[in-house]
């Protein structure tokens, strides 16, 4: 889906007589539906996460199943897993060391999304609902529970505008395009990403 805007360009620029540099480029719309996503994120899976330096053993996210987008909100399932997990917490001038044991934890998230225009700035708030029967729950189950908790319901700004731009080469012409995004939303099971293409072709005289 993102290589469709892309493409688009490079044909206009190639077969329009319009100058070097395209201007008032109107808005582009990147539909992403959630089926995409989760044909995206299954080939990155185990994905290997890591829990800060107060935390020893191995951490992935095994499986992110059951995404589902309404409007401006995202919701799926999380199976986390670790190895031999261990916490280390200062105590005054002392170090103490806890063994875990294993992680075999699954959850559900839901997280707003809200993108601030004039900040270009797009704000997520996770929210975590925590596992009612907690008698299952191993200790490290219910440490990473305990910490996905405190890390829940606060929205966390993502800047969006830095975002490299397209160099490609076509029958030896340089295209860059520069993309600036307008607005991000979300309804009926689909992401919406609006964008404000800018490109630039490179004369190959130099």
């Amino acid at each position: 889906m993102k290589k469709l805007p892309v493409i688009a360009i490079i044909f206009f620029l190639l077969f329009s007589p319009a100058p070097a540099q395209v201007r008032n480029t109107k808005e582009l719309t990147v539909v992403v539906p959630a089926e995409s996503i989760a044909k995206f994120i299954q080939p990155l899976l185990p994905y290997s996460i890591d829990m800060g330096e107060n935390f020893s053993g191995s951490f992935w996210v095994k499986s992110i199943e059951n995404i589902k987008i309404t409007k401006d909100r995202i919701s799926f399932s999380a199976h986390i897993y670790g190895k031999d997990i261990g916490y280390s917490a200062r105590i005054g001038k002392q170090t103490a060391r806890f063994k875990v044991g294993d992680v075999n934890l699954r959850n559900h998230w839901e997280a707003s999304l809200r993108y601030d225009k004039s900040k270009k700035k797009l704000y997520l708030k996770p929210h975590i609902e925590r596992p009612k029967n907690k008698k299952d729950l191993s200790q490290g189950d219910i440490l990473i529970d305990t910490l996905l908790d405190a890390l829940s319901d606060i929205e966390y700004p993502i800047d969006l505008n830095k975002i490299n731009p397209i160099t490609a080469e076509i029958y030896n012409t340089e295209l860059t395009i520069d993309t600036k995004i307008s607005d991000v939303y979300s309804n009926n099971n689909r992401l919406f990403i609006e964008i404000i293409p800018t490109a630039q072709k490179k004369d190959p005289s130099g």
